[in-house]
């Protein structure tokens, strides 16, 4: 899943993300990745950061809409720690930075309400600075 992303977000950033083949296959791999939250893999258990790479992955291929948003949040908050804050990798288990991180930019990349570019995983305020001002 993580991999969709990074290999998407390249082609993206290369501005070729049209020569890919079969575009439709990928995207019901990646819903079908969603019970509430979403599993890396077949027959693997849901866990946190798939918000992120998965949300991220189907923005890139432009199937955002077909995310259930309300059931990947339901998920999040029962991996959240209620008395600590941050989210863990699943549920009853201790948060961890990177599942804190990804478990909010899944939010975020999935609402779509923060801007967040989903090949970078940065804000697109920083996106748009770094287009800006790059030398290259």
């Amino acid at each position: 899943s993580s991999g969709i992303n990074a290999e998407y977000g390249a082609l993206v950033l290369m501005d070729t993300i049209d020569r890919v083949p079969d575009r439709r296959r990928l995207v019901d791999w990646c819903i079908a990745r969603q019970q509430l939250g979403f599993n890396g893999r077949p027959n693997k258990l849901q866990d946190t950061c798939y918000s992120f790479w998965l949300g991220a992955s189907l923005t890139l291929l432009g199937a955002r809409e077909l995310i259930n948003k309300d059931a990947n949040f339901s998920f999040l908050m029962t991996t959240q720690d209620q008395y600590m804050g941050g989210f863990a990798k699943w549920e009853g288990y201790l948060p961890d930075v990177l599942h804190s991180y990804f478990g909010i930019a899944g939010m975020f990349v999935i609402s779509g309400e923060v801007p967040l570019h989903p090949a970078l995983n940065i804000s697109m305020r920083a996106y748009t600075h770094w287009q800006e001002n790059a030398v290259l």
